[in-house]
């Protein structure tokens, strides 16, 4: 994208220089296990990467650590024209499908010093467990042709889209005027702005939402699923519990919304009630410990 005054091309137009902190590589590290030990459910990699970095960059705002986000996009989010996903082989063998497919994959992005030169290292323990990778380490593990990515400042928590490509649209007023100006390398895509963490996503506790899901889905699987995959007995129910909690859609309808799909349907429901029962009860306990915990990282925020 070309800046107003020369010809040069700013590479990463969304990330404000020297927003994100630059950190040594040994603090990166450091940052990394600790991490680690939050709690974060990395291990159900259906759905919620933007509420893990969310969480993410709350935890390393409350260490006084500014970091930024790599979203990356599936053809699929951006064109009218083209179906491709994100596809990863399901190693829990949770899905229904085998596979996890996503239309956008985010992560936060450290600014880490080495040698002398400022690297962008992605933090995604579910992708790379050990430790934090360049982020077109990070890039060619998503394995997808076409892919487009930003890297950009770390408050924009979710991104708007329109059946409308961004150069067709037309705005009104200044009311409804895009929260971020997208380069132009976007004008083509259905991809229009982001919007940060406040409003209906702050007051209904998104994020808090999104970590329970994932971790009482880990939950089901651990004590559910694992000790019957492989099962010959048990092939039906196992089959059940992949469409329940293998496809989060499923699963947020059922166990935290409480309601039914085509899938999920009265019927499955009725016969599967016990479980539901006791891991609805799962979902609401864990939603009350991250909503502690987000209280807390936003208190130790406050106080820097």
């Amino acid at each position: 994208m070309e800046t107003a005054n020369n010809n040069t091309i700013k590479k990463h137009p969304l990330l404000t220089p020297r927003k994100a902190s630059v950190l040594d590589l040994d603090t990166a590290n450091a940052l990394f296990s600790e991490i680690l030990q939050t709690g974060l459910p990395f291990g159900y990699q259906q759905a919620n990467c933007h509420n893990i970095s969310h969480y993410t960059r709350a935890f390393l705002k409350s260490k006084g650590v500014e970091c930024a986000k790599i979203w990356a996009f599936a053809p699929m989010v951006y064109s009218s024209t083209n179906s491709k996903l994100i596809t990863l082989t399901d190693k829990k063998n949770i899905s229904p499908t085998g596979k996890i497919d996503w239309g956008y994959h985010v992560a936060p992005v450290l600014q880490v010093r080495i040698g002398n030169k400022v690297r962008k290292m992605v933090i995604d323990p579910g992708l790379f467990p050990k430790g934090i990778v360049r982020y077109r380490t990070w890039l060619a593990k998503l394995r997808t042709r076409k892919l487009i990515y930003l890297i950009m400042d770390s408050e924009w928590y979710l991104y708007n889209s329109s059946m409308v490509p961004n150069s067709e649209l037309q705005y009104e007023s200044d009311d409804f005027q895009p929260n971020i100006k997208l380069p132009e390398w976007f004008a083509d895509k259905h991809i229009t702005d982001f919007f940060r963490y406040d409003q209906d996503a702050l007051n209904q506790h998104w994020i808090e939402q999104g970590l329970a899901v994932n971790e009482t889905a880990i939950a089901f699987y651990d004590a559910e699923i694992k000790p019957i995959l492989n099962s010959a007995q048990c092939e039906d129910l196992v089959y059940d519990y992949k469409m329940l909690v293998g496809n989060v859609f499923n699963f947020e309808t059922v166990i935290r919304d409480g309601n039914w799909n085509y899938e999920m349907t009265t019927d499955f429901q009725i016969k599967h009630q016990e479980i539901i029962a006791k891991y609805r009860q799962i979902y609401w306990a864990n939603l009350d410990k991250w909503k502690e915990s987000m209280a807390f990282l936003n208190d130790a925020t406050n106080k820097i």
